[in-house]
């Protein structure tokens, strides 16, 4: 009889060991978990250090005293600064000017048929983000939203990739390039 108690006794000790090693992985996975997504929550997309206000209508309509403070203020950091010109006949060429690259906001056709409201942000930002890219900068603006709602925030690939995995749910909150 003694026998088969201490049998009994070293199963029981076996079977909490092996509880006790059991839960002590799941909460390192738990952690592990933790771990990966507070990383990705430190950062806050939403700050002022990431995200700027463009109102479409303002860019659309030449007014860049809305927004330029603020985007040349994230590119302090980069050593770079926008200088945006209106070239001299832009009520009708609808040219503008970018640190001496010259391009059309949007053509006459787009203002015909109200699409200048979305391709005039993209081009704007198509050609900020050439410079950044000759200027070996990994940081692009992405856009959100759009119209008067239109933002944009300053990412490099990875912090892009986690936003749109963390707002993968939620369409509205998934930037895009221009």
């Amino acid at each position: 009889m003694k026998h088969i108690l201490a049998i009994l006794l070293a199963l029981i000790i076996v079977s909490c060991s092996q509880k006790s090693e059991q839960r002590k992985r799941s909460n390192t996975s738990i952690e592990t978990k933790t771990n990966s997504v507070s990383v990705e929550s430190k950062f806050d997309f939403y700050s002022d250090d990431v995200l700027t206000h463009i109102d479409a209508e303002e860019l659309c309509e030449f007014n860049f005293d809305f927004f330029l403070p603020q985007l040349n203020q994230k590119l302090t950091e980069k050593n770079l600064k926008l200088n945006i010109q209106t070239a001299d006949d832009y009520e009708n060429s609808f040219e503008i000017i970018i640190n001496k690259r010259q391009f059309k906001l949007y053509k006459n056709e787009e203002l015909s048929n109200q699409k200048f409201w979305d391709s005039g942000p993209r081009n704007f930002f198509r050609i900020v983000n050439e410079i950044l890219k000759d200027k070996n900068i990994d940081e692009q603006f992405y856009l959100l939203y759009a119209g008067n709602d239109l933002h944009t925030v300053f990412l490099n690939e990875q912090q892009f990739e986690s936003m749109s995995k963390i707002n993968k749910d939620n369409n509205n909150e998934i930037p895009y390039l221009p």
